[in-house]
C-alpha cells in the first residue's frame, strides 16, 4: 500500500503527464470504434442482414479513424515532449500494435474506392479484421514481458529460458494475475480468425450460416478455458483450441440449411475438396515453425484461395500470403525452407494452371488512362493491405528488440508505391503517357540518388541500417514522390472546395479526404527528415559541455551556463527537480569559430525529474523551437545520480561538466502540421457523413439486434 492508501507501486513516473490522462482513452475509444465494426460483421454473418453493410461500416469506420489518428498522435506528442529519445515514433511494439487497427480503418474506408462492386464478404471479412487488430493491440499493450527489448519479467519457462515465440509466452501468463485478461483476448482473435474462415467457407457450398450456428462457439471457448490447466506448450493446445475450433468452422456452416446441398461448380483451377488441404497445410506449417500464430496468419491468407472456385481470381490474398512468407523470411520468423514452402503454396494455382492473360496490363498502364486509375485505386486498398502484413510480422518478430530498421527498410518501398498511386490518381486529368513517362522518371530519380548520392541529405544519412543501405538511401527512395505529392493534393483540395454545389465546402467527403491525404503526405516528409534520417543510437549525439564555454555542433554552438535546484513544494508529480541551462547559438552569415559570428537564439533547460518513493527519475526534455524546426535536448539520465550526490554533499556550484543528448530536426513541423490536417480531414468527413445519415429519413443507421 502506497503513502495515497492505494494498492500497488502506483503509476509509472514516465506516464504522470498531462497527455497520459487523454491519450489512452482516445486510443480505447478508437479501439471500440473497431469492436463495434466487428459486432456488425458477426450480426450480418448470423443474421443474414447484408443490406446497406458497407455504409452502415463506414458511417462508424470515420470517427473511429478520426478517434484512433488522435490518440495515436496525440502518444506521439508525448514521446516527443517526455521521453528520453527525442523522437515522436520509435517503432516501439505497443505503437507499432496501435498502428495495426489504424491502417485496417484505413483499408475499410478506401473499399468503396475500388473498381467495381465491393463483395460483402469484403466488407464483413475487414470488419472482423479490425475487432482482432484491435484486441491484438491491446493485447501488445497488456502483456507485459511478451514484447521485451530485453527478456527480464516473468515471462520464462521452468529452465529460466523463454520460449522463442509469442504464442507460448502468452500461454504462460495465464498463470500470472493478468492471466484471465490477456488470455480472453487470445481466444477472442482466434475466434474472429474461426469466423472469417467460415466466412470463406461459404464458397464452396450454396449456403447461409444458421443463426443458430453461433451456439458452436460454445466449443472451442469450453476447451479453451479446460487447456488453461493443460501444459503450455505448442502441442497441448492444439487438441484443446485449435481442433475444437476447426470443428465449429464445419458445424456452423453444415447445419445451417442448404440450399442446394451441392458443391458449387468451379470457374477456373481449385484446390481438391475432399481432402481438408487448408488445415493439412496450417497444421504443417505449425509443426515446422513450432507456432500456432504463425500457422493462424497462413490459414487466414488461404482460405480465401482454398475455398475459391477459381483461385487465381484470389490474387489479393495470394499476394498477401507471399508478403507474409517474404517477411516471415526476412525477420527470420521462418526458417527459408519453411517460408518457401509457404510461398509455393499461395503461388500454386498460377503454377499449375496454363490460363494466360490475352491482354498486357503493362502496355495499358502506359497508355491507357482507364487502366492507370483502376491501378490507382486498387493500389488504395492492396498497397495498404500488404503493408499492414508487412508490419504485424515485423511486429511479431520483434518481441526481443524494437527492429527499427525492418520497418523503415521494408516500408519504405510501399511509401513510395502508395504515394506513386496517389500522384497517379490526382493526374487523372492529364494525358496517360506523360503521367507514366513522369511517374517513370521520378522513381528512377530516387533510385539513381539512394545509390549515388545517398550522404546528400544531412543528418545522419551515413548511418547503416543494412551492409549495403544508409539511412539517406531510404530517405532518397520516397521522399521525391512525396514532394511531387504536395502541389497536386493542394490544388485537389481547392479544385474540390471551390466546386459549385449547394453543399457546403466543410460538409463534403472528397474535400476532407484530400485534406487527410495532404496531412499524410506531409507527415511522410516530416518523418523522413526526423526520424529516417535521425539515428538516436549515434553517439556523436551526446554533447559534453563544460561550465562557461562554447561547444560547436555543426552550425549550432552551446553553453553550459548554470544548474538549477527545484523542491518538491514546487512541483505538481515528483520529489525534486534538477535542471541545467544551456544558451543556443547559431552561426551568422560570415566567419568559423569567431564568437563574434554566432547569434544567441534561445535557452534551454532541459534536467532530470527525480521520484524518492521508487528511487527513479525521468528526463524532462526541453525543445527549442525554429523556423526550420526543432532542436530537443535531453539531459543524460546515467550521469543523474552521481550528479545528484554531488550536489547534496557539495552544491550546485560544483558542477562544471555535463553530458546532453542533442537532436537537431529539420522539418519537424511538418509532422504536427501533417497530423493536425489529418485530424481536420476526418472530422470533416466524420460530420459530413452523420450530417447525411442524419438528414435520411430523420435518424442514423439503425442498430440490429444482433448487432
Amino acid at each position: 500500500i502506497n503513502e495515497h492508501g492505494w494498492m500497488g507501486r502506483g503509476l509509472n513516473e514516465l506516464l504522470q503527464t498531462d497527455l497520459m490522462v487523454i491519450h489512452p482513452p482516445l486510443v480505447f475509444l478508437g479501439y471500440a470504434f473497431c469492436i463495434h465494426l466487428a459486432a456488425i460483421s458477426i450480426s450480418s454473418i448470423f443474421g443474414h442482414t447484408y443490406e446497406g453493410i458497407g455504409e452502415r461500416m463506414t458511417t462508424l469506420a470515420r470517427p473511429g479513424l478520426f478517434f484512433t489518428t488522435l490518440g495515436v498522435g496525440l502518444g506521439g506528442l508525448w514521446a516527443y515532449l517526455i521521453l528520453d529519445w527525442g523522437g515522436y515514433w520509435a517503432w516501439d511494439p505497443v505503437e507499432t500494435g496501435s498502428f495495426l487497427p489504424w491502417l485496417a480503418l484505413v483499408i475499410l474506408l478506401h473499399l468503396r474506392l475500388k473498381p467495381g462492386k465491393t463483395s460483402d464478404t469484403a466488407w464483413l471479412g475487414v470488419g472482423l479484421a479490425c475487432g482482432a487488430l484491435a484486441l491484438f493491440a491491446t493485447l501488445v499493450t497488456r502483456a507485459g514481458g511478451v514484447w521485451a527489448s530485453s527478456v527480464h519479467t516473468f515471462v520464462n519457462s521452468s529452465d529460466g529460458a523463454p520460449p522463442e515465440d509469442i504464442f507460448n509466452r502468452i500461454l504462460i501468463l495465464r498463470e500470472d494475475d493478468a492471466g484471465v485478461e490477456i488470455m480472453t483476448y487470445v481466444l477472442l482473435i482466434l475466434m474472429l480468425c474461426g469466423l472469417w474462415i467460415m466466412l470463406q467457407r461459404r464458397k464452396v457450398r450454396d449456403t447461409e450460416v444458421c443463426p443458430r450456428g453461433f451456439d458452436f462457439f460454445a466449443l472451442p471457448v469450453i476447451f479453451a478455458i479446460l487447456a488453461l490447466f493443460v501444459g503450455h506448450d505448442f502441442f497441448s493446445y492444439i487438441p484443446w483450441f485449435v481442433i475444437p475450433l476447426f470443428a465449429f468452422i464445419h458445424l456452423a456452416n453444415d447445419f445451417a440449411g442448404d440450399k442446394d446441398g451441392d458443391d458449387k461448380q468451379a470457374t477456373g483451377w481449385q484446390f481438391p475438396r475432399p481432402v481438408p488441404v487448408l488445415f493439412i497445410l496450417a497444421i504443417i506449417i505449425a509443426y515446422l515453425a513450432n507456432d500456432i500464430l504463425l500457422a493462424v496468419i497462413f490459414a487466414l491468407f488461404f482460405a480465401p484461395i482454398y475455398y475459391s472456385g477459381n483461385a487465381r481470381s484470389e490474387w489479393a490474398f495470394a499476394s498477401a500470403g507471399v508478403m507474409f512468407s517474404l517477411t516471415a523470411a526476412w525477420t527470420e520468423l521462418l526458417e527459408l525452407p519453411v517460408a518457401a514452402f509457404a510461398l509455393v503454396v499461395f503461388i500454386l494455382p498460377w503454377l499449375l494452371d496454363s490460363e494466360e492473360d490475352e491482354t498486357s496490363a503493362l502496355k495499358g498502364i502506359l497508355s491507357k488512362k482507364s487502366v492507370q486509375q483502376k491501378m490507382a485505386l486498387h493500389g488504395a486498398v492492396l498497397l495498404i493491405g500488404l503493408y499492414l502484413v508487412l508490419t504485424l510480422a515485423i511486429l511479431v518478430a520483434s518481441i526481443d528488440r524494437v527492429n527499427f530498421e525492418a520497418h523503415e527498410l521494408y516500408g519504405s518501398v510501399f511509401y513510395l508505391a502508395i504515394l506513386t498511386g496517389l500522384f497517379v490518381y490526382l493526374s487523372r486529368n492529364q494525358s496517360p503517357k506523360y503521367v507514366s513517362t513522369f511517374v517513370l522518371s521520378i522513381v528512377s530519380l530516387s533510385f539513381l540518388m539512394a545509390y549515388f548520392f545517398p550522404n546528400s541529405l544531412g543528418g545522419d544519412s551515413d548511418s547503416q541500417v543494412s551492409a549495403f543501405i544508409t539511412r539517406g538511401s531510404l530517405a532518397w527512395l520516397s521522399l521525391p514522390m512525396a514532394l511531387l505529392c504536395v502541389l497536386p493534393l493542394v490544388f485537389e483540395v481547392a479544385n474540390q472546395a471551390t466546386k459549385s454545389s449547394s453543399t457546403p465546402f466543410y460538409k463534403r467527403i472528397p474535400v476532407g479526404a484530400h485534406i487527410v491525404h495532404l496531412g499524410l503526405v506531409l507527415l511522410i516528409i516530416g518523418h523522413i527528415f526526423t526520424t529516417v534520417l535521425v539515428d538516436r543510437g549515434e553517439t556523436e549525439h551526446r554533447i559534453s559541455m563544460v561550465k562557461g564555454e562554447m561547444v560547436y555542433h555543426d552550425d549550432l554552438a552551446f553553453k553550459f551556463v548554470d544548474i538549477h535546484l527545484i523542491g518538491d513544494e514546487e512541483l505538481e508529480v515528483g520529489d525534486g527537480l534538477s535542471l541545467i541551462e544551456i544558451e543556443v547559438y547559431e552561426r551568422s552569415s560570415s566567419g568559423e569559430h569567431d564568437w563574434d559570428t554566432w547569434e544567441y537564439i534561445g535557452t534551454v533547460t532541459p534536467g532530470t525529474l527525480r521520484f524518492d518513493a521508487t528511487g527513479t527519475a525521468r528526463s524532462e526534455v526541453d525543445t527549442l523551437s525554429r523556423l526550420s524546426g526543432d532542436v530537443v535536448f535531453i539531459f543524460d539520465l546515467t550521469q543523474a545520480t552521481a550528479m545528484m550526490r554531488q550536489v547534496a554533499t557539495e552544491g550546485s556550484e560544483s558542477i562544471e561538466l555535463v553530458r546532453v543528448t542533442v537532436y537537431d530536426l529539420p522539418n519537424s513541423h511538418l509532422v504536427w502540421l501533417g497530423f493536425g490536417l489529418m485530424l481536420i480531414g476526418m472530422a470533416m468527413t466524420s460530420f459530413s457523413d452523420f450530417s447525411k445519415n442524419g438528414t435520411r429519413n430523420g435518424s442514423i443507421p439503425e442498430i440490429s439486434e444482433e448487432e
